[in-house]
């Protein structure tokens, strides 16, 4: 069995991040996509003070990360096996946008709009989760947001990228499939 089919246990601390069991490669990519994206943002930050840079880096780090983590059978068959609530974990987001408003104030009118629009999207795809539309409507909502996005070339880099992964990681990857992996489909992964 190679490195990228091989299942290894997550500690507890990390499993709302990556399910109890994970495929190597699925963490690999995670994190390397993680620290991509601050990279990234950190050459793009400019005329920012060391609090907003250091804000910047760890939202870069867990948006980054999660764009790869959502997609997870792991990830997103945790929260519907623990009971958590997938509209709670959309809209906890709001966190992360709150603090993104907080450093670019002079756009926090966009930024809202643009995660409004995304968190709404993203937990109107997850009601629609019994559906063959799942995924199509996920998909709709986060075309909706780059055209959002699009009116705004002014928005500083770090700003559009965080907000244009965090929505694509709600909406394409968690709502999108939300819901179609049980716990069953994780246990024959381990198997083979």
């Amino acid at each position: 069995m190679g490195t990228e089919n091989k299942m290894v246990n997550v500690p507890k601390s990390l499993w709302k991040l990556h399910g109890k069991q994970a495929y190597k490669s699925d963490l690999i990519l995670t994190y390397l996509l993680a620290i991509i994206v601050m990279f990234f943002n950190m050459l793009n930050a400019k005329d920012l003070a060391l609090w907003e840079i250091i804000v910047i880096a760890v939202l870069s780090v867990d948006i980054g990360g999660g764009v790869v983590s959502n997609f997870t059978k792991s990830t997103i068959s945790y929260y519907k096996e623990a009971g958590l609530s997938p509209h709670f974990f959309v809209w906890f987001h709001t966190l992360q946008t709150l603090a993104l408003m907080f450093v670019y104030n002079q756009f926090y009118i966009p930024a809202a709009v643009i995660m409004a629009v995304g968190m709404t999207g993203a937990s109107i795809a997850v009601v629609f989760r019994k559906t063959v539309f799942q995924l199509q409507i996920s998909v709709f909502f986060f075309a909706l947001v780059i055209l959002l996005a699009s009116f705004y070339p002014e928005m500083p880099i770090p700003l559009k990228t965080l907000l244009l992964l965090m929505s694509f990681k709600l909406m394409v990857g968690f709502a999108g499939h939300y819901g179609k992996y049980t716990n069953t489909d994780i246990q024959v992964l381990i198997k083979e």
